[in-house]
């Protein structure tokens, strides 16, 4: 039983967003959440809300099976680029210089834990 919340065109570089992917793989949500929570980082806290956002997907499509958060783990974390701000600044003799304002897609998967 899977879980999955996409957001998309988050205001953070995909770069520095990937950077607390091997944090979180691989644990269990609540134990994510937890080190999500002292993380400093600004894609930490949507990050957290992803996490939460994909385990409360996967309980409710548990339905009656009783599944709880305690049960399941991260198993997948992307963030892919999303689409790009331009914007220009002011140079020297008259030139503009483009500034790019990048966003992200961020893709959670979890999974039960003991499943395949």
């Amino acid at each position: 039983m899977q879980g999955k919340a996409v957001q998309k065109n988050i205001r953070i570089s995909p770069r520095k967003g990937r950077r607390i992917i091997p944090h979180i793989e691989g644990k269990s949500v609540v134990e994510a959440k937890t080190l999500l929570d002292f993380l400093p980082h600004k894609a930490a806290r949507i990050l957290k809300k992803c996490v939460h956002t994909a385990a409360s997907n996967c309980i409710d499509k548990a339905g009656e099976m009783d599944l709880k958060e305690e049960d399941l783990y991260v198993k997948s974390v992307r963030i892919d680029e999303g689409q790009k701000f331009k914007r220009f600044r002011p140079m020297s003799f008259g030139r503009a210089g483009l500034i790019r304002k990048r966003t992200s897609h961020i893709t959670v998967v979890v999974d039960k834990r003991g499943e395949k």
